[in-house]
């Protein structure tokens, strides 16, 4: 780990996780950074990249979604609807502008970015909810949006890994059930959460991992399935944990990036032996010296750069 990246690491291991967390510290640390200052921390969007926030409703709210384009680009694009990491808790579409950015900038596509509502106000399976409506909704207006509806993906990092999976899955049932919802034509996640029982034995061997610490893990859990209450989910459950979903088959070509110094390492190496024995192909990327949420600090981590080199691929295969 580089210099930089250890003083990023001490100054985020420093940040108190209050049990129950006030709404006044919610507020702070979700809190998106000015864009200039934005672009100076976590890297700079593609030249020539076009971003425009739509407000999109689902039941209960409307939800921001950013769009990335680069400017001239022709429709229809296909379109990735990317989820944004933060443990279910944290995170902002500014946090992720600069690997959709960049996506946008290498290919001609359309990134969706979806701001989904964050527990502990809104538990599992509150932002799976708000992902898998609002992907229906930028679907059924892909025409409007100039893509096309039958060329979608999902991505996501981290906590959004775990979304993406989900919605994949919702998307599978609900091209089984009316063949004329289109397929999804590739899932990309990165470094997801994929078990939240925490069963993954990189947990045990990593628990104080420089990004994520085993701590860290329980204290979002416990935000995101609350225990004890009468409408909780067990961490268990297959639309919480997608490892434990009972069929795998049907689903779209996967991409798995893992960090090796992540504690998460495993829940992406399982999900992709999953994936694998019921027919899914999947190519699984480890990048061993890379920490939790690499793909979201290029300017501190370098294997950001070779990971979204990945995920262009996989989508310009």
């Amino acid at each position: 780990m580089n210099l930089r990246t250890r003083v990023l690491v001490g100054a985020l291991r420093r940040l108190p996780k209050p049990d129950p967390p006030t709404a006044a510290y919610l507020a702070g640390v979700r809190r998106e950074l000015p864009r200039p200052l934005a672009r100076a921390v976590l890297g700079p969007v593609g030249r020539d990249v076009v971003l425009d926030d739509l407000s999109v409703p689902v039941p209960g709210a409307r939800l921001r979604v950013r769009l990335y384009r680069r400017h001239g680009v022709g429709g229809p694009t296909p379109l990735v609807v990317n989820f944004h990491g933060g443990g279910f808790v944290y995170g902002n579409l500014t946090a992720a502008d600069w690997l959709c950015g960049n996506l946008a900038a290498r290919l001609p596509v359309t990134v969706a970015s979806v701001d989904y509502r964050l527990a502990p106000e809104h538990p599992a399976p509150g932002p799976f909810t708000d992902c898998w409506q609002a992907t229906r909704w930028l679907v059924g207006h892909a025409d409007r949006l100039g893509c096309d509806p039958e060329q979608v993906s999902v991505m996501g990092e981290s906590a959004g890994g775990n979304l993406a999976a989900l919605v994949a899955l919702a998307a599978r049932d609900a091209h089984r059930e009316d063949p004329a919802w289109p397929a999804l034509v590739h899932q990309l996640l990165l470094y997801p959460i994929t078990d939240l029982t925490l069963a993954s034995p990189s947990i045990d061997e990593l628990p104080d991992a420089p990004m994520l610490q085993r701590r860290s893990l329980d204290w979002f859990g416990a935000r995101y399935v609350p225990q004890g209450r009468p409408d909780s989910l067990d961490p268990a459950d297959p639309w919480v944990s997608p490892l434990h979903a009972p069929y795998k088959s049907d689903l779209p070509p996967t991409l798995l990036v893992a960090a090796g110094q992540d504690p998460l390492r495993d829940d992406a190496l399982r999900y992709a032996d999953a994936l694998e024995a019921d027919g899914v192909a999947v190519r699984r990327v480890l990048y061993p010296d890379a920490i939790h949420g690499f793909a979201s600090i290029p300017l501190f981590e370098p294997a950001a750069r070779a990971a979204l080199g990945e995920v262009v691929d996989a989508l310009a295969g």
